[in-house]
């Protein structure tokens, strides 16, 4: 039997998408989500060579003027 000659993976890219705690618990949202971060990275179908990190969205800014606290979306972090 010949020997193994186990060769490393290659290296995969990781990809952090940020999620309100109120979608990352519901399946159908986050079946959404993920097929449009698959779709913008170019493959609808699958992720490999892709790591998809879901991250809650755990940011938060004040309004000085009203208090009011909203989570920060987009770029804000």
């Amino acid at each position: 039997m010949a020997e193994l000659n186990p060769q490393p993976l290659p290296p995969r890219s990781t990809v952090s998408v940020y999620v309100p705690t109120k979608v990352l618990y519901d399946l159908d949202a986050m079946q959404k989500i993920t097929a449009s971060v698959l779709g913008k990275l170019g493959c609808d179908g699958c992720h490999s060579g892709r790591i998809l990190n879901f991250l809650e969205l755990e940011h938060f800014v004040v309004d000085p003027k009203t208090l009011e606290v909203n989570e920060i979306s987009g770029g804000g972090f």
